[in-house]
């Protein structure tokens, strides 16, 4: 129903814009007669119907994907919910965006399941005014068994969301990895946790990331894993049973990697004391450390710069 009120709102505006522009600006404003009028109204007609059509079809689109989208969720036995909004996920997306900036929308949530995990497409808004670029990102978080020093992987594919956030590790913060794997994935740690990534990162667990994953970023912050699918249509059968298996195969593999890691650097508990998330790892494996993305910046002020230097250079050219 509110994609309905929002399509006869905005067929109702069209009507009066249409008005005023084929029975006012047309004949009044620009002085049309005749047959330019004619031609004149007649596009103007067919311009407005086709945005309407338009429209009302985007509208009806994701009306149906979204209870196909439900539809499957039940038969999975998934929770799924369209609209969660700018609550809380986690990871560098909610670090580094404004609230305002992000919102959340088809939420699934399998954590109960066999193979637990939950999703949420997010968009968000990367820049401001006419330098800002909008994103969108199927998210995942899976849980771990235990929790370890963050880990960043930015696959150099370019374009995910971790390539397209205002800040970046810094250079001191990345890991060089063998093999191919360092040409695949950018991989960033805390300073003074490279050894304790490489109990992390095994071998067996990056021959699965280089086959299953190699176009997606992911971090592990505490004890969940994020992952950075592009913009998946869950409801196409093929990319679902493809995004299930790269969920599947991550799963088991940081689980079992990560199972049975500890901080050394981490304070000490007493031995009788119930240890709780928070209490494994050392304040400093928290975090990796970051710099600005200036192109963006420069990207933002420049923007709006564009037509006037056009119109200088243009002048200059023109004598």
């Amino acid at each position: 129903m509110p994609g309905g009120v929002r399509l006869i709102t905005a067929s109702a505006a069209y009507l009066v814009i249409a008005g005023s522009i084929t029975f006012y600006l047309l004949p009044v404003g620009f002085g049309l007669r005749g047959a330019a009028l004619v031609l004149a109204q007649l596009v103007t007609v067919i311009a407005g119907a086709a945005l309407v059509a338009t429209s009302m079809f985007t509208i009806v689109q994701h009306r149906r994907r979204r209870a196909n989208l439900e539809a499957i969720a039940q038969t999975l036995g998934w929770t799924y919910r369209a609209d969660v909004g700018d609550r809380i996920w986690g990871g560098s997306i909610d670090e580094q965006i404004d609230r305002g900036s992000r919102t959340a929308q088809d939420h699934i949530d399998a954590l109960h399941t066999d193979l637990p995990f939950d999703s949420v497409e997010r968009i968000f808004v990367v820049g401001d005014r006419e330098g800002a670029t909008t994103h969108i990102v199927r998210a995942v978080r899976i849980p771990l068994p235990s929790e370890s020093p963050r880990i960043t992987l930015r696959s150099r594919k370019g374009g995910g969301a971790l390539s397209v956030l205002p800040r970046r590790p810094t250079g001191r913060s990345q890991l060089r990895l063998e093999g191919d794997f360092s040409d695949v994935f950018e991989v960033s740690v805390p300073h003074g946790y490279e050894t304790d990534a490489l109990y992390v990162l095994t071998p067996d667990l990056m021959a699965i990331l280089l086959d299953e994953s190699a176009d997606l970023d992911m971090e592990i912050i505490d004890s969940t894993l994020h992952l950075y699918f592009p913009a998946v249509d869950l409801t196409d059968e093929s990319e679902l049973r493809g995004f299930l298996t790269v969920i599947a195969a991550l799963h088991d593999r940081f689980g079992r990697r990560t199972l049975l890691y500890r901080d050394e650097a981490a304070p000490p508990l007493d031995l009788q004391s119930y240890r709780r998330d928070g209490d494994t790892l050392a304040e400093r494996a928290r975090t990796v450390d970051t710099r600005v993305r200036w192109w963006p910046v420069i990207a933002a002020v420049a923007t709006p710069l564009m037509p006037m230097l056009i119109g200088i250079v243009w002048l200059q050219l023109s004598g």
